[in-house]
Protein backbone atom coordinates (compact mmCIF):
# COMPACT_ATOMS: atom_id res chain seq x y z
CA UNK A 1 0.00 0.00 0.00
CA UNK A 2 2.92 2.30 0.76
CA UNK A 3 4.31 1.66 -2.74
CA UNK A 4 1.01 2.59 -4.38
CA UNK A 5 0.92 5.81 -2.31
CA UNK A 6 4.39 6.76 -3.55
CA UNK A 7 3.31 6.18 -7.15
CA UNK A 8 0.20 8.31 -6.65
CA UNK A 9 2.32 11.12 -5.23
CA UNK A 10 4.65 11.08 -8.25
CA UNK A 11 1.69 11.13 -10.62
CA UNK A 12 0.40 14.15 -8.73
CA UNK A 13 3.75 15.92 -9.24
CA UNK A 14 3.46 15.18 -12.98
CA UNK A 15 -0.08 16.60 -13.17
CA UNK A 16 1.24 19.68 -14.96
CA UNK A 17 1.56 17.52 -18.10
CA UNK A 18 -2.10 16.64 -18.26
CA UNK A 19 -4.25 18.97 -16.14
CA UNK A 20 -2.60 22.37 -15.92
CA UNK A 21 -4.77 25.13 -14.46
CA UNK A 22 -3.22 27.55 -16.88
CA UNK A 23 -0.56 27.42 -19.56
CA UNK A 24 2.60 26.32 -17.68
CA UNK A 25 5.60 28.57 -18.17
CA UNK A 26 9.04 27.33 -19.09
CA UNK A 27 10.38 28.35 -15.66
CA UNK A 28 7.80 26.20 -13.86
CA UNK A 29 8.62 23.21 -16.04
CA UNK A 30 12.36 23.61 -15.55
CA UNK A 31 11.88 23.84 -11.78
CA UNK A 32 9.67 20.74 -11.89
CA UNK A 33 12.36 18.79 -13.77
CA UNK A 34 15.03 20.03 -11.35
CA UNK A 35 13.13 18.95 -8.24
CA UNK A 36 12.10 15.62 -9.77
CA UNK A 37 15.78 14.89 -10.52
CA UNK A 38 16.62 15.69 -6.89
CA UNK A 39 13.89 13.35 -5.67
CA UNK A 40 15.13 10.58 -7.96
CA UNK A 41 18.68 11.00 -6.63
CA UNK A 42 17.44 10.66 -3.06
CA UNK A 43 15.21 7.73 -3.99
CA UNK A 44 17.94 5.84 -5.84
CA UNK A 45 20.53 6.52 -3.14
CA UNK A 46 18.37 5.39 -0.22
CA UNK A 47 16.48 2.48 -1.80
CA UNK A 48 15.18 0.14 -0.32
CA UNK A 49 14.77 2.38 2.78
CA UNK A 50 15.36 -0.45 5.28
CA UNK A 51 17.15 1.71 7.84
CA UNK A 52 18.87 -0.01 10.77
CA UNK A 53 21.26 1.02 13.52
CA UNK A 54 24.79 1.63 12.23
CA UNK A 55 27.07 -1.38 12.88
CA UNK A 56 30.06 -0.96 15.16
CA UNK A 57 32.96 0.66 13.36
CA UNK A 58 30.87 1.83 10.42
CA UNK A 59 31.51 5.52 11.11
CA UNK A 60 35.28 5.01 11.28
CA UNK A 61 35.15 3.15 7.98
CA UNK A 62 32.98 5.90 6.50
CA UNK A 63 35.39 8.73 7.39
CA UNK A 64 38.32 6.67 6.08
CA UNK A 65 36.52 5.87 2.81
CA UNK A 66 37.79 8.99 1.06
CA UNK A 67 41.05 7.08 0.49
CA UNK A 68 39.32 3.92 -0.77
CA UNK A 69 39.64 2.86 -4.40
CA UNK A 70 36.57 3.65 -6.50
CA UNK A 71 36.04 1.62 -9.63
CA UNK A 72 35.85 3.38 -12.97
CA UNK A 73 32.24 2.33 -13.47
CA UNK A 74 31.18 3.49 -10.01
CA UNK A 75 32.89 6.86 -10.47
CA UNK A 76 31.26 7.43 -13.87
CA UNK A 77 27.86 6.40 -12.48
CA UNK A 78 28.13 8.98 -9.70
CA UNK A 79 29.15 11.68 -12.18
CA UNK A 80 26.27 10.93 -14.53
CA UNK A 81 23.81 10.73 -11.63
CA UNK A 82 24.42 14.35 -10.58
CA UNK A 83 25.18 15.95 -13.98
CA UNK A 84 21.47 16.59 -14.84
CA UNK A 85 20.99 18.07 -11.36
CA UNK A 86 23.75 20.60 -11.97
CA UNK A 87 22.57 21.35 -15.50
CA UNK A 88 18.95 22.09 -14.67
CA UNK A 89 19.90 23.76 -11.38
CA UNK A 90 22.01 26.36 -13.20
CA UNK A 91 19.34 26.80 -15.88
CA UNK A 92 16.72 27.53 -13.24
CA UNK A 93 18.63 29.45 -10.58
CA UNK A 94 21.89 30.49 -12.22
CA UNK A 95 25.33 30.12 -10.67
CA UNK A 96 24.42 30.75 -7.05
CA UNK A 97 26.59 29.96 -4.03
CA UNK A 98 23.59 28.53 -2.18
CA UNK A 99 23.01 26.07 -5.03
CA UNK A 100 26.53 24.69 -4.60
CA UNK A 101 26.00 24.44 -0.85
CA UNK A 102 22.64 22.69 -1.29
CA UNK A 103 24.17 20.24 -3.76
CA UNK A 104 27.03 19.47 -1.40
CA UNK A 105 24.53 18.95 1.43
CA UNK A 106 22.54 16.56 -0.77
CA UNK A 107 25.64 14.58 -1.82
CA UNK A 108 26.95 14.29 1.74
CA UNK A 109 23.49 13.68 3.21
CA UNK A 110 22.70 10.62 1.12
CA UNK A 111 26.11 9.13 1.93
CA UNK A 112 25.58 9.67 5.65
CA UNK A 113 22.15 8.05 5.52
CA UNK A 114 23.60 5.08 3.61
CA UNK A 115 25.56 4.24 6.78
CA UNK A 116 22.22 3.14 8.23
CA UNK A 117 21.27 1.08 5.17
CA UNK A 118 22.49 -2.55 5.18
CA UNK A 119 23.88 -3.52 1.81
CA UNK A 120 24.70 0.05 0.75
CA UNK A 121 28.31 1.22 0.57
CA UNK A 122 28.60 4.69 2.12
CA UNK A 123 31.68 6.28 0.59
CA UNK A 124 32.91 9.86 1.02
CA UNK A 125 34.78 9.61 -2.27
CA UNK A 126 31.40 9.44 -4.02
CA UNK A 127 30.78 13.01 -2.85
CA UNK A 128 33.74 14.15 -4.94
CA UNK A 129 32.41 12.37 -8.04
CA UNK A 130 28.92 13.77 -7.39
CA UNK A 131 30.24 17.33 -7.24
CA UNK A 132 32.30 16.71 -10.36
CA UNK A 133 29.09 15.63 -12.07
CA UNK A 134 27.35 18.80 -10.92
CA UNK A 135 30.23 20.85 -12.29
CA UNK A 136 30.02 19.00 -15.60
CA UNK A 137 26.29 19.63 -15.81
CA UNK A 138 26.75 23.30 -14.97
CA UNK A 139 29.48 23.55 -17.59
CA UNK A 140 27.12 22.26 -20.27
CA UNK A 141 25.02 25.41 -19.85
CA UNK A 142 27.96 27.38 -21.27
CA UNK A 143 27.45 25.73 -24.66
CA UNK A 144 25.28 28.02 -26.84
CA UNK A 145 23.07 25.24 -28.20
CA UNK A 146 22.36 23.95 -24.67
CA UNK A 147 21.32 27.30 -23.21
CA UNK A 148 17.67 27.62 -23.97
CA UNK A 149 14.39 29.18 -23.04
CA UNK A 150 11.01 27.85 -24.03
CA UNK A 151 10.07 31.18 -25.60
CA UNK A 152 12.02 31.10 -28.82
CA UNK A 153 12.00 30.18 -32.44
CA UNK A 154 10.04 27.02 -33.19
CA UNK A 155 12.90 25.55 -35.19
CA UNK A 156 15.35 26.20 -32.36
CA UNK A 157 13.09 24.47 -29.85
CA UNK A 158 12.63 21.55 -32.23
CA UNK A 159 16.40 21.31 -32.67
CA UNK A 160 16.87 21.17 -28.89
CA UNK A 161 14.43 18.29 -28.58
CA UNK A 162 16.07 16.45 -31.48
CA UNK A 163 19.52 17.05 -29.99
CA UNK A 164 18.37 15.71 -26.62
CA UNK A 165 16.98 12.51 -28.14
CA UNK A 166 19.93 11.87 -30.45
CA UNK A 167 22.23 12.54 -27.50
CA UNK A 168 20.44 9.85 -25.48
CA UNK A 169 20.90 7.32 -28.30
CA UNK A 170 24.58 8.13 -28.70
CA UNK A 171 25.13 7.97 -24.94
CA UNK A 172 23.46 4.54 -24.87
CA UNK A 173 25.70 3.30 -27.68
CA UNK A 174 28.96 4.76 -26.35
CA UNK A 175 28.75 4.02 -22.63
CA UNK A 176 31.06 4.04 -20.63
CA UNK A 177 32.86 6.66 -22.78
CA UNK A 178 36.32 5.32 -21.87
CA UNK A 179 38.60 4.58 -24.88
CA UNK A 180 41.36 2.02 -24.92
CA UNK A 181 44.56 1.71 -26.94
CA UNK A 182 44.65 -2.07 -26.49
CA UNK A 183 44.82 -3.65 -29.96
CA UNK A 184 43.44 -6.95 -28.63
CA UNK A 185 40.41 -5.18 -27.20
CA UNK A 186 39.77 -3.60 -30.60
CA UNK A 187 39.86 -7.01 -32.25
CA UNK A 188 37.56 -8.46 -29.60
CA UNK A 189 35.07 -5.66 -30.27
CA UNK A 190 34.87 -6.69 -33.94
CA UNK A 191 34.58 -10.44 -33.36
CA UNK A 192 30.73 -10.44 -33.10
CA UNK A 193 30.64 -8.82 -36.54
CA UNK A 194 33.45 -10.61 -38.37
CA UNK A 195 33.75 -14.05 -36.73
CA UNK A 196 30.32 -14.74 -35.20
CA UNK A 197 27.76 -12.80 -37.25
CA UNK A 198 24.28 -13.55 -35.94
CA UNK A 199 21.06 -11.78 -36.80
CA UNK A 200 18.17 -11.46 -34.39
CA UNK A 201 14.87 -10.18 -35.88
CA UNK A 202 14.02 -8.30 -32.68
CA UNK A 203 17.51 -6.83 -32.34
CA UNK A 204 17.65 -5.90 -36.02
CA UNK A 205 14.28 -4.13 -35.80
CA UNK A 206 15.44 -2.36 -32.62
CA UNK A 207 18.53 -0.87 -34.30
CA UNK A 208 16.84 -0.17 -37.64
CA UNK A 209 14.00 1.78 -36.02
CA UNK A 210 16.43 3.67 -33.78
CA UNK A 211 18.60 4.84 -36.67
CA UNK A 212 15.51 5.67 -38.75
CA UNK A 213 14.41 7.95 -35.89
CA UNK A 214 17.87 9.54 -35.83
CA UNK A 215 17.64 10.10 -39.60
CA UNK A 216 14.20 11.64 -39.10
CA UNK A 217 15.48 14.06 -36.44
CA UNK A 218 18.83 14.79 -38.06
CA UNK A 219 17.77 17.65 -40.39
CA UNK A 220 16.58 19.61 -37.34
CA UNK A 221 20.08 19.39 -35.84
CA UNK A 222 22.20 19.62 -39.01
CA UNK A 223 20.79 22.40 -41.21
CA UNK A 224 23.55 22.48 -43.78
CA UNK A 225 23.98 21.14 -47.26
CA UNK A 226 24.80 17.45 -47.56
CA UNK A 227 23.12 16.70 -44.23
CA UNK A 228 22.75 13.10 -45.39
CA UNK A 229 26.51 12.78 -45.80
CA UNK A 230 27.04 14.15 -42.28
CA UNK A 231 24.57 11.57 -40.99
CA UNK A 232 26.52 8.74 -42.61
CA UNK A 233 29.69 10.12 -41.04
CA UNK A 234 27.92 10.15 -37.67
CA UNK A 235 26.94 6.49 -38.05
CA UNK A 236 30.47 5.51 -39.09
CA UNK A 237 31.92 7.53 -36.22
CA UNK A 238 29.70 5.77 -33.69
CA UNK A 239 30.83 2.34 -34.90
CA UNK A 240 34.47 3.43 -34.86
CA UNK A 241 34.15 4.70 -31.30
CA UNK A 242 32.38 1.52 -30.20
CA UNK A 243 35.42 -0.45 -31.35
CA UNK A 244 37.87 1.57 -29.23
CA UNK A 245 35.63 2.14 -26.16
CA UNK A 246 35.91 -0.51 -23.46
CA UNK A 247 33.04 -2.94 -22.85
CA UNK A 248 31.60 -2.30 -26.31
CA UNK A 249 31.33 -4.33 -29.48
CA UNK A 250 29.90 -4.08 -32.99
CA UNK A 251 27.52 -6.81 -34.15
CA UNK A 252 25.83 -7.69 -37.42
CA UNK A 253 22.55 -6.40 -35.97
CA UNK A 254 24.19 -3.01 -35.31
CA UNK A 255 25.64 -2.54 -38.79
CA UNK A 256 22.75 -3.94 -40.81
CA UNK A 257 20.24 -2.17 -38.58
CA UNK A 258 21.94 1.18 -39.17
CA UNK A 259 22.01 0.66 -42.94
CA UNK A 260 18.36 -0.42 -43.00
CA UNK A 261 17.22 2.39 -40.73
CA UNK A 262 18.94 5.24 -42.53
CA UNK A 263 18.03 3.80 -45.94
CA UNK A 264 14.43 3.18 -44.91
CA UNK A 265 13.91 6.78 -43.84
CA UNK A 266 15.94 8.46 -46.59
CA UNK A 267 14.60 6.44 -49.53
CA UNK A 268 11.03 5.72 -48.44
CA UNK A 269 9.51 6.95 -45.19
CA UNK A 270 11.04 10.43 -45.37
CA UNK A 271 9.58 11.00 -48.84
CA UNK A 272 5.96 10.23 -48.04
CA UNK A 273 3.25 12.11 -46.16
CA UNK A 274 2.65 9.22 -43.79
CA UNK A 275 6.31 8.48 -43.08
CA UNK A 276 6.20 9.55 -39.43
CA UNK A 277 3.03 7.54 -38.83
CA UNK A 278 4.68 4.39 -40.17
CA UNK A 279 7.83 5.12 -38.21
CA UNK A 280 5.81 5.57 -35.01
CA UNK A 281 4.05 2.24 -35.64
CA UNK A 282 7.38 0.49 -36.24
CA UNK A 283 8.70 2.06 -33.04
CA UNK A 284 5.71 0.78 -31.07
CA UNK A 285 6.16 -2.67 -32.61
CA UNK A 286 9.85 -2.68 -31.68
CA UNK A 287 9.06 -1.72 -28.07
CA UNK A 288 6.40 -4.41 -27.87
CA UNK A 289 8.62 -7.18 -29.26
CA UNK A 290 11.64 -6.14 -27.19
CA UNK A 291 9.49 -6.00 -24.07
CA UNK A 292 8.13 -9.54 -24.50
CA UNK A 293 11.07 -11.38 -26.16
CA UNK A 294 12.02 -14.25 -26.10
CA UNK A 295 8.29 -15.07 -25.72
CA UNK A 296 8.68 -17.87 -23.17
CA UNK A 297 5.24 -17.86 -21.59
CA UNK A 298 4.65 -18.52 -17.90
CA UNK A 299 1.99 -21.02 -16.83
CA UNK A 300 1.31 -18.81 -13.79
CA UNK A 301 1.52 -14.96 -13.88
CA UNK A 302 4.48 -13.41 -12.08
CA UNK A 303 4.44 -10.53 -9.60
CA UNK A 304 3.91 -6.88 -10.45
CA UNK A 305 6.28 -4.53 -8.61
CA UNK A 306 4.70 -1.23 -7.63
CA UNK A 307 7.93 0.12 -6.13
CA UNK A 308 9.47 2.23 -8.94
CA UNK A 309 12.91 1.38 -10.30
CA UNK A 310 12.87 -2.01 -8.61
CA UNK A 311 14.91 -3.55 -11.43
CA UNK A 312 17.07 -0.49 -12.14
CA UNK A 313 18.50 -0.32 -8.63
CA UNK A 314 19.84 -3.88 -8.72
CA UNK A 315 22.87 -5.11 -10.60
CA UNK A 316 25.42 -2.98 -12.43
CA UNK A 317 24.74 0.75 -12.11
CA UNK A 318 26.61 1.34 -15.38
CA UNK A 319 24.27 -0.99 -17.28
CA UNK A 320 21.24 0.56 -15.61
CA UNK A 321 22.26 4.09 -16.62
CA UNK A 322 22.79 2.83 -20.17
CA UNK A 323 19.25 1.41 -20.15
CA UNK A 324 17.90 4.77 -18.94
CA UNK A 325 19.52 6.48 -21.94
CA UNK A 326 18.03 3.83 -24.26
CA UNK A 327 14.53 4.17 -22.85
CA UNK A 328 14.83 7.94 -22.83
CA UNK A 329 15.53 7.85 -26.55
CA UNK A 330 12.78 5.40 -27.52
CA UNK A 331 10.03 6.78 -25.29
CA UNK A 332 10.93 10.37 -26.10
CA UNK A 333 10.98 9.63 -29.84
CA UNK A 334 7.60 7.93 -29.64
CA UNK A 335 6.07 10.92 -27.83
CA UNK A 336 7.59 13.33 -30.34
CA UNK A 337 6.44 11.39 -33.42
CA UNK A 338 2.91 11.01 -32.06
CA UNK A 339 2.79 14.70 -31.20
CA UNK A 340 3.96 15.69 -34.67
CA UNK A 341 1.13 13.76 -36.29
CA UNK A 342 -1.68 14.45 -33.82
CA UNK A 343 -0.67 17.94 -32.73
CA UNK A 344 -1.66 17.01 -29.17
CA UNK A 345 1.08 16.55 -26.62
CA UNK A 346 -1.05 15.04 -23.87
CA UNK A 347 -2.56 12.51 -26.27
CA UNK A 348 0.95 11.46 -27.36
CA UNK A 349 2.08 11.06 -23.74
CA UNK A 350 -1.06 9.11 -22.81
CA UNK A 351 -0.55 6.75 -25.77
CA UNK A 352 3.06 6.07 -24.82
CA UNK A 353 2.05 5.61 -21.17
CA UNK A 354 -0.66 3.07 -22.03
CA UNK A 355 1.66 1.19 -24.40
CA UNK A 356 4.36 0.78 -21.77
CA UNK A 357 1.76 -0.19 -19.17
CA UNK A 358 0.38 -2.84 -21.53
CA UNK A 359 3.91 -4.20 -22.09
CA UNK A 360 4.51 -4.38 -18.33
CA UNK A 361 1.23 -6.24 -17.87
CA UNK A 362 2.24 -8.60 -20.66
CA UNK A 363 5.53 -9.25 -18.87
CA UNK A 364 3.54 -10.86 -16.07
CA UNK A 365 3.09 -13.82 -18.42
CA UNK A 366 6.62 -14.19 -19.85
CA UNK A 367 9.89 -15.41 -18.36
CA UNK A 368 13.08 -13.31 -18.10
CA UNK A 369 11.17 -10.08 -17.50
CA UNK A 370 10.15 -8.19 -14.37
CA UNK A 371 6.79 -6.43 -14.52
CA UNK A 372 6.90 -3.09 -12.70
CA UNK A 373 5.53 0.44 -12.78
CA UNK A 374 8.92 1.96 -13.70
CA UNK A 375 8.55 2.33 -17.48
CA UNK A 376 5.13 4.06 -17.40
CA UNK A 377 6.57 6.50 -14.85
CA UNK A 378 9.62 7.00 -17.06
CA UNK A 379 7.30 8.04 -19.89
CA UNK A 380 5.88 10.80 -17.67
CA UNK A 381 9.32 11.97 -16.56
CA UNK A 382 10.64 11.97 -20.13
CA UNK A 383 7.57 13.87 -21.29
CA UNK A 384 8.21 16.48 -18.62
CA UNK A 385 11.82 16.84 -19.79
CA UNK A 386 10.76 17.16 -23.44
CA UNK A 387 8.23 19.82 -22.58
CA UNK A 388 10.77 21.73 -20.50
CA UNK A 389 13.28 21.64 -23.36
CA UNK A 390 10.90 22.24 -26.26
CA UNK A 391 8.02 24.09 -24.63
CA UNK A 392 4.65 24.29 -26.34
CA UNK A 393 5.24 24.12 -30.05
CA UNK A 394 3.79 22.49 -33.13
CA UNK A 395 6.71 20.68 -34.75
CA UNK A 396 7.03 21.29 -38.45
CA UNK A 397 7.99 18.61 -40.91
CA UNK A 398 11.68 18.65 -41.67
CA UNK A 399 12.99 19.02 -45.18
CA UNK A 400 14.55 16.14 -47.03
CA UNK A 401 18.33 15.90 -47.08
CA UNK A 402 18.47 16.87 -50.73
CA UNK A 403 16.90 20.27 -50.14
CA UNK A 404 19.80 21.64 -48.04
CA UNK A 405 20.07 25.15 -46.75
Amino acid sequence: MKDATWVARQLYHCRILFFPCRQPSGAILLKSVFFVIGLLIIYGSLYPFNFHAAPTGSWAAFFASWRAYTGRGDALSNILLFAPFGYFGVLVYGRKAWLIAATLLLAVGVQVLQVYLPGRDANLQDVFWNMLGVGLGAGLTLLPWLRFSTAGDVRDRGARVALLLIGCWLAYRLMPFVPSIDWQLWKDSLKPLLLYPRLSPVGLLHDAVAWAVVACLWPQVCRYRRAGLWLLLLVAGVFALEVVIVKNSVSANNVLGALLGVGLWTLWLGRGHSGRVLLALLLMLSLLLSGLAPFQWRPVPGDFHWLPFHGFLAGSMMINISVVFEKGFFYGALILLLQQESGRFRLAVATAFLLTLAIEIGQLFVYRHTAEITDPLLVLLIAMALKAVGGEYSPQRTRRFTEGK
